[in-house]
C-alpha cells in the first residue's frame, strides 16, 4: 500500500513536469497538427516554419487538364509569408497563408499566355426559315476558354482555403449567349406574325405583306431588323416609286411625248419613316393596313401628265397651260438667243419656286455689264438631274410688241434662255401653276443654232 501510494505520487509528478514542460513548449512552437495552408508545421517554432514554408512556397504548380493533356501553370512566390503573420497565428492549427500582392497580375498574364490548343468559337442559336415557318437552328457549344473567369477563380481559390491545384478547362468554357431554349417565345410569336393578313399601301395600291417579305425583315436574333427592313423599303421604291421614271403627255399636236424625269418628280416611300412604322406596325394584331409615308404627291404629279401643266412649243413659240385637263391659257412667247448656250432648252422641267415683285439679275453675255430688271412674276424651273437651270418663265412688258414675231427670238429680243411672258397671260398661269408643276418644253428651234449647250437637253421620245 506503501509503494502504491509512492508510485501514484511519482506518477502525477512526472505528469505535471510533461504537462509543464510541453506547455512551455508549444508557447514558441506550432502545434504538432498545425498545418499552413497545405504544409505541416507541427512541433516547429517560427523561424523553422519560416524556413520551410519559404522553401515550399517557392512555386506553386496549377493544373490545366484539357481533354487528355495537362498544362502546368507555374506562379512563383504566390504567398506572403512573413514572421509576423507566423508569429500571430502561433497557436491556430488550420492558417491560411496571405497572397502576395503581385500573384493576381502573375496569374492573369499567365493565362492570357497559356496555349490552350485550338479554340473553336460558340456557333449561337439563330433564327431561320424554310419556306412556310421560321425555325430555330441549335447552338453549337465550343471551346473557347474565358480566361478572364478561370484567372478569377483560380485566385479565389489561392486567397480561400480551397487548396485546389486542378482545373478543367471544359468548366470554363465560354457559354453560348443566344440558345435554342431563349429563343422558343421569339420563334413562336413570329409564326405567328406570319398567319396575319397584312399589306402595304403604297400610293392607292395594296401590296399584301408576303411570308417572304416577312423572312427578309427579320434577324439571326428573331428581331425585325432597321438595316433589313430599309432593303426592303429600297426594293419597294424600285418596283414602286414614280420619282425616277419617265413622264409623258400628249401635245397640242397630238404627239405623245415621253421626257427623262427630273429627278425628284413624282414620289416615293420615304425610307427612314417607312422604317420605323414597320417596325412598329407589323407586329401588331391590331393593325391589317400599313400605309407607308410618301415624299411627293401621286395625285399632282403623275407620269402619265393630262390635266395640270405647262406646254412650251419652241418652233411656234407659244405656250399653253392646262388646268384639270382644260387649256386655260395660250400666249405667245419669246424665248432665250439663237445661240445653245442662251437656248430654252428642250426637256421635262418642274416649277421650282414661285415668286412675286422680285427682281432677276445677272452678267451681260456680251460681258460689258450685268442687269437686274423688275419683274411681277418669276417661276424658275428645275431641269434633268435636279439641275437649278436659271430658266423660267416671267414677265417682260418693254418687249410686249414683239410678241407674235415667231424670229423675235433670233434677234437682240431673246432671252438668255428664259420664256418672256406678256403680263396678263403670266398673271393667269402664276394663278393655276404650283410647285412642282410639270412643264414640258419641245421643238428642235435651236439644232442649228451655233455653240454648245450647257444645260440638259431632252427632245422626248415619241410614243
Amino acid at each position: 500500500m506503501h509503494l502504491s501510494r509512492r508510485f501514484v505520487k511519482n506518477f502525477f509528478i512526472l505528469m505535471l513536469l510533461s504537462f509543464t514542460f510541453l506547455f512551455i513548449y508549444f508557447r514558441s512552437h506550432f502545434l504538432p497538427w498545425a498545418k499552413v495552408t497545405t504544409i505541416s508545421v507541427g512541433g516547429l517554432n517560427v523561424q523553422q516554419a519560416h524556413k520551410k514554408l519559404t522553401k515550399e512556397y517557392q512555386t506553386i504548380t496549377i493544373l490545366l487538364k484539357q481533354n487528355d493533356t495537362t498544362i502546368p501553370l507555374i506562379l512563383e512566390q504566390p504567398y506572403d509569408i512573413s514572421m509576423n503573420f507566423l508569429e500571430n497565428n502561433l497557436h491556430h492549427s488550420s492558417i491560411h497563408l496571405p497572397l502576395s500582392n503581385k500573384v493576381k497580375e502573375q496569374l492573369s498574364t499567365k493565362i492570357e499566355a497559356a496555349d490552350f490548343g485550338i479554340e473553336r468559337e460558340n456557333q449561337e442559336a439563330i433564327v431561320s426559315h424554310t419556306k412556310q415557318k421560321f425555325v430555330i437552328q441549335p447552338e453549337t457549344q465550343g471551346s473557347l476558354v474565358n480566361r478572364e473567369q478561370l484567372s478569377t477563380t483560380i485566385y479565389q481559390d489561392l486567397a480561400s482555403k480551397n487548396s485546389n491545384y486542378s482545373y478543367r478547362l471544359k468548366d470554363f468554357y465560354t457559354k453560348p449567349k443566344q440558345t435554342s431554349k431563349s429563343l422558343e417565345s421569339t420563334v413562336k410569336e413570329l409564326n405567328q406574325l406570319l398567319a396575319l393578313d397584312k399589306s402595304f399601301m403604297i400610293a392607292k395600291k395594296e401590296i399584301p405583306v408576303s411570308k417572304q417579305m416577312i423572312f427578309a425583315t427579320v434577324n439571326e436574333s428573331g428581331e425585325l431588323d432597321p438595316l433589313l427592313i430599309t432593303q426592303l423599303i429600297q426594293q419597294l421604291n424600285r418596283k414602286y416609286a414614280t420619282v425616277n421614271r419617265p413622264v409623258d403627255f400628249i401635245n397640242v399636236h397630238g404627239e405623245n411625248l415621253r421626257f427623262r424625269n427630273v429627278g425628284n418628280y413624282g414620289w416615293y416611300i420615304d425610307t427612314e419613316l417607312a422604317v420605323n412604322k414597320v417596325i412598329k406596325q407589323l407586329p401588331d394584331k391590331d393593325i391589317n393596313e400599313i400605309r407607308l409615308p410618301l415624299t411627293g404627291d401621286p395625285v399632282k404629279q403623275p407620269l402619265h401628265v393630262k390635266k395640270n401643266y405647262i406646254e412650251v412649243d419652241l418652233d411656234n413659240q407659244k405656250m399653253y397651260c392646262f388646268h384639270k385637263g382644260k387649256k386655260v391659257v395660250t400666249t405667245d412667247i419669246i424665248t432665250g438667243q439663237f445661240t445653245k448656250g442662251t437656248a430654252t432648252v428642250p426637256g421635262f422641267h418642274t416649277i421650282m419656286d414661285k415668286q412675286q415683285n422680285t427682281y432677276l439679275s445677272g452678267a451681260l453675255i456680251t460681258g460689258d455689264g450685268s442687269y437686274r430688271v423688275p419683274v411681277n412674276y418669276w417661276m424658275p424651273f428645275l431641269s434633268y438631274g435636279q439641275t437649278i437651270t436659271e430658266i423660267g418663265i416671267h414677265d417682260t412688258e418693254h418687249k410686249k410688241e414683239a410678241f407674235g414675231d415667231k424670229e423675235a427670238f433670233k434677234t437682240d429680243l431673246g432671252s438668255y434662255g428664259c420664256i418672256n411672258t406678256p403680263l396678263e397671260k403670266v398673271a393667269k398661269i402664276y394663278k393655276f401653276s404650283y410647285i412642282g408643276m410639270p412643264v414640258f418644253i419641245y421643238g428642235h428651234t435651236y439644232d442649228e443654232a451655233p455653240g454648245e449647250y450647257d444645260k440638259p437637253v431632252d427632245y422626248g421620245e415619241k410614243i
